[in-house]
């Protein structure tokens, strides 16, 4: 439900604006009180965010996709955005003419950031916290971020006597954060 349109089309492009995108979803569940995106299985999932998103135009197509991807997708009939500021924005009462649902026009922007196709296009997270709709939540000074992980080991070609040899190697050096030991709950 919260999977980024190119887990489905590229695999080896996933970086961490899949998480963004997933921000995107359940930010926007939280407005709808339901699944943005609720398909069953990939087609029926692409479909699903296309309704929403609108199908990519042909050159971001070839950027972001597999060609067996870009193909299909190229091959269906296009499908336009869906207007943001109709499904998000603020709903109201008839009658007391108070807002009942929905989110400011800044909340719409921000979804509309989080949830493009084109992971390029999306905000970092850093970008995201200083959105003004965030802005009464930002603070820089207690939004810890750290560098990626980088994994020697991921595209390495190994048989199972080696990746076992390799993952005790690993848990012989672990060495413990500092912190673990500072257990401060009071046990008596």
């Amino acid at each position: 439900l919260w999977r980024a349109p190119e887990i489905y089309l590229n695999k080896k492009k996933c970086d961490e604006k899949i998480d963004i995108w997933s921000v995107g979803c359940i930010m926007a569940e939280l407005i709808l009180l339901k699944p943005l995106f609720s398909g069953k299985v990939t087609i029926n999932q692409l479909n699903r965010i296309f309704d929403i998103i609108g199908t990519p135009d042909s050159k971001t197509l070839q950027e972001i996709c597999i060609p067996e991807a870009s193909a299909y997708i190229s091959r269906m009939r296009p499908k336009p955005k869906t207007n943001f500021n109709e499904l998000f924005g603020f709903k109201y009462d008839p009658l007391t003419e108070t807002s009942i649902s929905g989110v400011s026009p800044e909340g719409v922007d921000l979804l509309d950031q989080l949830l493009s196709f084109d992971p390029r296009q999306r905000p970092t997270v850093e970008q995201a916290l200083s959105h003004p709709f965030l802005e009464f939540y930002h603070d820089p000074n207690d939004e810890p971020t750290i560098e990626p992980l980088i994994d020697e080991h991921e595209d390495a070609v190994c048989s199972k006597e080696q990746w076992k040899a390799t993952i005790w190697r690993m848990i012989e050096g672990f060495i413990p954060p500092s912190w673990i030991n500072n257990d401060t709950t009071d046990n008596s």
